[in-house]
Protein backbone atom coordinates (compact mmCIF):
# COMPACT_ATOMS: atom_id res chain seq x y z
CA UNK A 1 0.00 0.00 0.00
CA UNK A 2 1.49 3.38 -0.92
CA UNK A 3 1.54 6.46 1.34
CA UNK A 4 -1.51 8.13 -0.23
CA UNK A 5 -3.65 5.04 0.29
CA UNK A 6 -2.47 4.81 3.90
CA UNK A 7 -3.39 8.45 4.52
CA UNK A 8 -6.85 7.91 3.02
CA UNK A 9 -7.35 4.74 5.06
CA UNK A 10 -6.35 6.54 8.28
CA UNK A 11 -8.64 9.47 7.46
CA UNK A 12 -11.51 7.01 6.93
CA UNK A 13 -10.91 5.06 10.13
CA UNK A 14 -10.05 7.97 12.46
CA UNK A 15 -12.16 10.70 10.84
CA UNK A 16 -9.29 13.21 10.91
CA UNK A 17 -8.05 15.77 8.41
CA UNK A 18 -5.52 15.00 5.71
CA UNK A 19 -2.81 16.94 7.54
CA UNK A 20 -3.45 15.17 10.84
CA UNK A 21 -3.37 11.77 9.16
CA UNK A 22 -0.14 12.58 7.31
CA UNK A 23 1.56 13.89 10.46
CA UNK A 24 0.50 10.86 12.48
CA UNK A 25 1.74 8.42 9.84
CA UNK A 26 5.06 10.23 9.46
CA UNK A 27 5.54 10.21 13.23
CA UNK A 28 4.89 6.46 13.31
CA UNK A 29 7.10 5.56 10.30
CA UNK A 30 4.04 4.96 8.14
CA UNK A 31 2.63 2.24 10.40
CA UNK A 32 -1.15 2.54 10.11
CA UNK A 33 -2.01 0.80 13.38
CA UNK A 34 0.55 2.79 15.39
CA UNK A 35 -0.72 6.04 13.86
CA UNK A 36 -4.32 5.15 14.77
CA UNK A 37 -3.30 4.30 18.34
CA UNK A 38 -1.30 7.53 18.62
CA UNK A 39 -4.28 9.61 17.47
CA UNK A 40 -6.52 7.79 19.94
CA UNK A 41 -4.13 8.26 22.87
CA UNK A 42 -3.86 12.00 22.07
CA UNK A 43 -7.66 12.29 21.92
CA UNK A 44 -7.60 13.61 18.36
CA UNK A 45 -10.18 11.22 16.90
CA UNK A 46 -13.20 13.15 15.63
CA UNK A 47 -16.74 11.74 15.97
CA UNK A 48 -15.58 8.20 15.43
CA UNK A 49 -18.38 5.68 15.79
CA UNK A 50 -17.81 2.89 18.23
CA UNK A 51 -16.91 -0.11 16.18
CA UNK A 52 -15.41 -3.45 16.94
CA UNK A 53 -13.46 -5.36 14.34
CA UNK A 54 -13.04 -9.07 14.57
CA UNK A 55 -12.15 -12.01 12.35
CA UNK A 56 -14.89 -14.09 13.94
CA UNK A 57 -18.12 -14.59 12.10
CA UNK A 58 -20.51 -14.13 14.98
CA UNK A 59 -23.44 -11.77 15.13
CA UNK A 60 -23.24 -8.88 17.58
CA UNK A 61 -25.55 -9.17 20.55
CA UNK A 62 -28.33 -6.61 20.53
CA UNK A 63 -28.92 -6.98 24.25
CA UNK A 64 -25.42 -5.92 25.18
CA UNK A 65 -25.29 -2.40 26.52
CA UNK A 66 -22.49 -0.18 25.28
CA UNK A 67 -19.71 0.06 27.82
CA UNK A 68 -18.51 3.43 28.88
CA UNK A 69 -14.97 3.95 27.71
CA UNK A 70 -12.64 5.57 30.17
CA UNK A 71 -9.69 7.49 28.81
CA UNK A 72 -6.29 6.59 30.14
CA UNK A 73 -5.28 8.59 33.17
CA UNK A 74 -8.88 9.42 34.09
CA UNK A 75 -8.79 7.71 37.43
CA UNK A 76 -10.35 9.07 40.56
CA UNK A 77 -7.32 11.13 41.54
CA UNK A 78 -6.85 12.60 38.05
CA UNK A 79 -10.49 13.67 37.98
CA UNK A 80 -10.23 15.04 41.51
CA UNK A 81 -7.07 17.03 40.74
CA UNK A 82 -8.51 18.36 37.48
CA UNK A 83 -11.67 19.52 39.31
CA UNK A 84 -9.58 21.06 42.09
CA UNK A 85 -7.45 22.85 39.49
CA UNK A 86 -10.56 24.27 37.79
CA UNK A 87 -11.92 25.39 41.17
CA UNK A 88 -8.65 27.16 42.03
CA UNK A 89 -8.58 28.81 38.61
CA UNK A 90 -12.11 30.15 39.10
CA UNK A 91 -11.27 31.27 42.63
CA UNK A 92 -8.23 33.19 41.40
CA UNK A 93 -10.39 35.01 38.83
CA UNK A 94 -12.51 36.45 41.67
CA UNK A 95 -10.97 39.00 44.03
CA UNK A 96 -11.91 40.24 47.48
CA UNK A 97 -11.17 43.94 47.82
CA UNK A 98 -10.56 45.82 51.04
CA UNK A 99 -11.45 49.51 50.67
CA UNK A 100 -11.22 52.63 52.74
CA UNK A 101 -12.92 55.85 51.57
CA UNK A 102 -13.84 54.10 48.29
CA UNK A 103 -10.14 53.52 47.53
CA UNK A 104 -9.00 49.92 47.08
CA UNK A 105 -6.24 49.28 49.60
CA UNK A 106 -5.84 45.49 49.19
CA UNK A 107 -7.10 43.06 46.56
CA UNK A 108 -6.77 39.34 47.32
CA UNK A 109 -7.79 36.32 45.23
CA UNK A 110 -10.80 34.50 46.62
CA UNK A 111 -8.76 31.29 46.82
CA UNK A 112 -6.33 32.88 49.30
CA UNK A 113 -9.20 34.25 51.41
CA UNK A 114 -10.91 30.84 51.55
CA UNK A 115 -7.66 29.12 52.56
CA UNK A 116 -7.09 31.73 55.27
CA UNK A 117 -10.67 31.25 56.50
CA UNK A 118 -10.16 27.49 56.69
CA UNK A 119 -7.06 27.76 58.85
CA UNK A 120 -7.72 30.97 60.81
CA UNK A 121 -11.48 31.48 60.82
CA UNK A 122 -11.80 33.26 64.17
CA UNK A 123 -8.77 35.50 63.55
CA UNK A 124 -10.10 36.47 60.12
CA UNK A 125 -13.57 37.18 61.56
CA UNK A 126 -12.13 39.37 64.31
CA UNK A 127 -9.89 41.18 61.80
CA UNK A 128 -12.87 41.81 59.49
CA UNK A 129 -14.99 43.25 62.31
CA UNK A 130 -12.16 45.41 63.62
CA UNK A 131 -11.48 46.59 60.06
CA UNK A 132 -15.13 47.60 59.70
CA UNK A 133 -14.92 49.50 62.98
CA UNK A 134 -11.98 51.48 61.57
CA UNK A 135 -13.84 52.33 58.36
CA UNK A 136 -12.65 49.56 56.03
CA UNK A 137 -15.21 48.06 53.65
CA UNK A 138 -15.15 44.83 51.67
CA UNK A 139 -16.24 44.10 48.10
CA UNK A 140 -16.08 41.17 45.70
CA UNK A 141 -15.16 41.58 42.03
CA UNK A 142 -15.42 38.96 39.32
CA UNK A 143 -18.61 37.09 40.18
CA UNK A 144 -21.83 37.33 38.24
CA UNK A 145 -23.70 37.88 41.53
CA UNK A 146 -21.19 40.34 42.97
CA UNK A 147 -23.68 43.25 42.97
CA UNK A 148 -26.04 41.52 45.41
CA UNK A 149 -23.16 40.55 47.67
CA UNK A 150 -21.65 44.04 47.52
CA UNK A 151 -25.02 45.66 48.33
CA UNK A 152 -25.28 43.44 51.41
CA UNK A 153 -21.71 44.31 52.43
CA UNK A 154 -22.43 48.03 51.99
CA UNK A 155 -25.51 47.74 54.21
CA UNK A 156 -23.43 46.00 56.86
CA UNK A 157 -20.88 48.81 56.63
CA UNK A 158 -23.60 51.46 56.98
CA UNK A 159 -24.95 49.64 60.03
CA UNK A 160 -21.51 49.65 61.63
CA UNK A 161 -21.15 53.36 60.80
CA UNK A 162 -24.48 54.10 62.46
CA UNK A 163 -23.51 52.18 65.59
CA UNK A 164 -20.04 53.70 65.85
CA UNK A 165 -20.76 57.25 64.70
CA UNK A 166 -24.39 58.06 65.41
CA UNK A 167 -25.60 61.25 63.76
CA UNK A 168 -26.86 64.20 65.81
CA UNK A 169 -29.70 63.07 67.98
CA UNK A 170 -32.69 65.38 67.87
CA UNK A 171 -34.89 65.57 70.94
CA UNK A 172 -38.51 66.02 70.01
CA UNK A 173 -40.62 68.03 72.40
CA UNK A 174 -44.37 67.56 72.55
CA UNK A 175 -45.32 71.03 71.31
CA UNK A 176 -44.63 72.82 74.62
CA UNK A 177 -42.35 75.75 74.94
CA UNK A 178 -40.10 76.40 77.92
CA UNK A 179 -42.86 78.00 80.04
CA UNK A 180 -45.04 74.91 80.04
CA UNK A 181 -47.77 76.39 77.85
CA UNK A 182 -48.99 74.60 74.74
CA UNK A 183 -49.06 76.30 71.36
CA UNK A 184 -52.62 77.65 71.81
CA UNK A 185 -51.68 79.45 75.02
CA UNK A 186 -53.18 77.06 77.59
CA UNK A 187 -51.09 76.07 80.51
CA UNK A 188 -50.79 72.39 81.21
CA UNK A 189 -49.43 70.68 84.20
CA UNK A 190 -48.71 67.06 84.13
CA UNK A 191 -47.24 66.70 87.54
CA UNK A 192 -43.66 66.46 86.37
CA UNK A 193 -40.84 68.72 87.43
CA UNK A 194 -39.05 70.51 84.62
Amino acid sequence: MDHLEMVEKLREKANVSYEEATQALEACDWDLLDALLMLESEGRLHDMEEAAYSTRSEQPKEEAQPQRRVKRGDGLFATLFRGLGNLIKKGNAVSVQIKKNNEVRVSLPLTAVIIALLFMFWWMLIAAVVGMLFGYRYAIQGLSIDENINVAMNKAGEFVDNVIKPEDVKIVHDAKDESGESENGESESNGSVE
